[in-house]
């Protein structure tokens, strides 16, 4: 009996976001996908989304999958719409969408700031409120925003970038002093030099660089960011708010 019971308590802890409603924007690939794998190997109830191919997002037999542009306030109204019909409540969100591009400060034009702007901060600040105002009613809920280490150090190269995930360390720290009257845990992740397709130009280019200023001497995985989220979004992370954890292979020592 003792052996059949503990290995019932493993199990139960490996599914500990059993019951949870989990949206993860950007899911298709890269972060957001090793995400998603990680709550749903947990039990989560998902909905995802991503821009533009649902199809990638398949492999999740039983979530919910809604096309998201986020640039778009309509688009982001319908996804928490969906979400409350589908599950009546949102006890997860995971800012993860993100767009990130190299150029000059001087040669920045307008419309690539304002596409940045868009996608990095705005959309996700429209989305963080309409999350943010259920989970109030809720009296509780987990919010992971997905930074940056260009947030902390800055970018010479992607500047714009920089400043989008560097308002958002900002305003994960602003949400979790609002959200603490409420029992709601806001944090943010800071990824450094990860194996995905937004960066994989600039590793093929820099790759040895790259790891020769990372302490640990590799590019991460999406898996190793994605552990720092399921770790934020579970009860053992219940006295963590406002936080800013980077995962980084120890590049940003701040």
């Amino acid at each position: 009996m003792r052996l059949c019971s503990g290995v019932l308590k493993k199990l139960n802890m490996n599914r500990s976001l059993e019951g949870k409603v989990a949206i993860i924007s950007g899911a298709s690939r890269g972060i957001g996908f090793a995400i998603a794998k990680s709550f749903e190997a947990q039990g989560a109830d998902l909905v995802l989304t991503c821009t533009k191919d649902l199809k990638a997002l398949d492999v999740f037999a039983h979530a919910k999958k809604i096309r998201l542009d986020l640039s778009k306030k309509e688009d982001i109204d319908s996804l928490v719409s969906e979400a409350l019909e589908s599950f009546g409540r949102i006890d997860i969100l995971v800012n993860n969408a993100g767009f990130f591009k190299q150029t000059e400060f001087t040669e920045i034009s307008e419309e690539e700031l304002d596409a940045v702007i868009d996608i990095d901060l705005k959309g996700p600040f429209l989305l963080l409120q309409r999350v943010f105002a259920q989970m109030k009613k809720q009296k509780k809920g987990k919010i992971v925003n997905i930074a940056s280490g260009a947030g902390k150090m800055g970018s010479s190269k992607a500047s714009h970038y920089a400043a989008c995930k560097a308002a958002m360390i900002s305003l994960t720290k602003s949400l979790a002093k609002s959200g603490a009257p409420y029992n709601i845990n806001v944090n943010a992740v800071a990824p450094g030099y990860i194996e995905t397709d937004m960066i994989a130009d600039l590793l093929t280019e820099k790759r040895p660089f790259i790891e020769s200023v990372v302490p640990l001497a590799r590019v991460g995985k999406p898996e190793d960011v994605a552990s720092a989220v399921k770790f934020l979004v579970s009860d053992s992370a219940d006295y963590i708010t406002g936080q800013t954890i980077p995962v980084d292979g120890g590049q940003c020592m701040l």
